[in-house]
């Protein structure tokens, strides 16, 4: 498995796994399908934009992307010491290998080179007890929950928030 930061030549893989995981687990993120397969392939490229505040990392094994994660630093002056993980999605066929712990290890290895963080906070659907598991055993701790933060397909989803601290 290779893991690497993933630039706007990725984009069309990247977008196949994040409409993949939008499909497959709606409650896992904040953007629908419906959303998400209507921006231009424009838009995936220019999330890909490598930046200081921003990070996206893929997982490869046999030079396919199997899973991603986007780490993101606050710019603001009073919320620079902090830094927030978001869509994070293995692929089914990759899971149980070690891949989601890798994406994390990543994002805080890079956290942790970033002068004046302090800390890496993360949501989670209270319901997704692995990826709960995972967050934990990488060393997040939950320091709350909202009761109804997502509503999909009919039904609210609490998430659980959790921070790291470095």
């Amino acid at each position: 498995m290779i893991i690497r930061r993933l630039s706007p030549a990725d984009s069309a893989e990247y977008r196949r796994v994040r409409l993949q995981g939008l499909r497959e687990c709606p409650t896992a993120f904040g953007s629908s399908y419906a959303e998400e397969v209507a921006r231009p392939r424009s838009a995936f490229a220019r999330r890909l934009r490598q930046t200081t505040a921003n990070w996206t990392f893929g997982a490869f094994e046999a030079g396919r992307l199997v899973g991603v994660l986007t780490l993101v630093r606050e710019t603001r002056a009073k919320e620079k010491h902090k830094t927030a993980i978001y869509g994070m999605y293995v692929d089914p066929t990759a899971r149980r290998r070690g891949v989601g712990r890798a994406l994390i290890d990543r994002a805080l290895r890079t956290a942790h080179r970033l002068r004046g963080v302090r800390q890496v906070r993360l949501a989670v659907v209270a319901s997704n007890h692995p990826a709960v598991q995972l967050y934990q055993a990488a060393g997040f701790r939950v320091y709350g929950r909202e009761v109804a933060a997502l509503f999909v397909a009919g039904r609210y989803y609490a998430e659980l928030f959790l921070v790291r601290k470095l």
